[in-house]
């Protein structure tokens, strides 16, 4: 039996499809939810073997306990959480102890990294209330430091497994916390099959950026960039729909001061078709992050044939540079007079080819299951 420990968010029914397709009858799902904030982007999913409860309760504990004792696998999607984390002491030494990595175990816990670009810092800084302020200053280094050691912690003595689709990151892991777990492949993200040929859009002018309200995305440094370019005919959208509420207020402000009318703040969570009807409007997408962060949301673009900016130290322009996809850097090439040009049709077909061959979805899935298959056979000789 696999037990799963997820978050009620996004990925939720991703993650749950795939296990469901690969093992149908092997899984339970544990599935922290917070009651103070909860962020639902789904409709429920209620079955059998998947329970709802609330993160850090006794409960939750009693819960986990119960299962991880009869379970052949633990699998951790993501460690970032601090309920999670403080789980050590209930996780079992005999089980095969999984865990996917999200990105924010390195970039957000680990207190050495610092995500945020300069001119983001300081609006952000400059608006936040002094109180507030002084917190994120003071209190929350010294809650970073503290998970930043129960990762590290839960890592070298409770981990076996560390899966990601990005290699890049498990280097950078390594370079930080020297470890010996077995390294694999995991990834929620998979290509539709459906014929993106025939619905390629080749004139479409609008410009996405970011993928949240978190300062990570850098937003007020991506303005600066475009402000030399003609927008006139085009929208630049930025999704808003979840994180930081005081940062959203600081983009939209910003926003709409540079761009006016242009700017499409998107404040609500949007059903993936809808979602999608805006990156097939886009041509451009910038992601200004230091750090490896939506993944999803890159490879959806991609698929639709957009461009796409990333920033050089970000693992995720090497991780699909290495795939031969075509990207571009946001240090180097978005300066360039042909920076806001489309891709030509030949390059979107290129993108698009190697995203089918390498992301659709019974490729995907096959990778996934001789994954699983194969911790649980190691499980079993021991």
């Amino acid at each position: 039996m696999i037990l799963h420990i997820l978050d009620e968010e996004k990925f939720l029914k991703k993650a749950i499809q795939i296990f469901n397709d690969i093992l149908p009858k092997d899984n339970v799902y544990l599935i922290g939810v917070n009651n103070k904030k909860s962020e639902i982007f789904h409709e429920r999913i209620q079955l059998d073997n998947m329970f709802y409860v609330e993160t850090g309760s006794s409960r939750y504990k009693r819960v986990f306990q119960e299962y991880a004792e009869r379970a052949d696998i633990i699998f951790f999607h993501n460690l970032y959480k601090s309920y999670k984390l403080n789980l050590y002491s209930l996780i079992p030494n005999n089980t095969k102890n999984v865990w996917y990595l999200w990105g924010a175990e390195i970039y957000g816990l680990n207190p050495r990294i610092n995500n945020i670009l300069p001119l983001t810092q300081k609006a952000y800084n400059s608006n936040l209330p002094l109180l507030k302020l002084l917190r994120k200053r003071v209190l929350s280094k010294i809650k970073k430091n503290y998970e930043w050691h129960l990762f590290k912690k839960i890592l070298t003595n409770k981990i076996d497994y560390v899966l990601t689709n990005i290699s890049e990151d498990i280097d950078l892991l390594e370079s930080y916390i020297p470890n010996g777990t077995s390294k694999g492949w995991f990834t929620y993200f998979s290509f539709s099959e459906q014929n993106f040929e025939d619905r390629i859009v080749l004139k479409r002018n609008n410009i996405l950026i970011g993928n949240s309200s978190s300062e990570t995305n850098n937003h007020i440094d991506t303005f600066e960039l475009i402000r030399g370019k003609d927008i006139s005919q085009r929208k630049v959208y930025v999704p808003l729909s979840y994180g930081d509420e005081e940062y959203k207020r600081v983009v939209i402000s910003e926003g709409r001061r540079l761009f006016k009318d242009k700017m499409v703040p998107l404040t609500e969570f949007l059903h993936l078709d809808e979602y999608n009807s805006i990156i097939n409007g886009c041509s451009i997408l910038i992601m200004n992050h230091k750090r490896q962060q939506a993944f999803n949301t890159i490879m959806m673009a991609i698929a639709a044939g957009c461009k796409v900016f990333l920033r050089d130290e970000n693992t995720i322009y090497s991780c699909l540079k290495r795939e031969g996809f075509l990207v571009f850097s946001v240090q180097k090439d978005f300066g360039g007079e042909d920076a806001m040009n489309p891709l030509t049709e030949k390059e979107m077909l290129r993108n698009i080819s190697l995203c089918q061959q390498l992301y659709k979805y019974s490729t995907v899935k096959s990778r996934i299951k001789q994954q699983i298959l194969s911790i649980l056979d190691e499980q079993d000789k021991t």
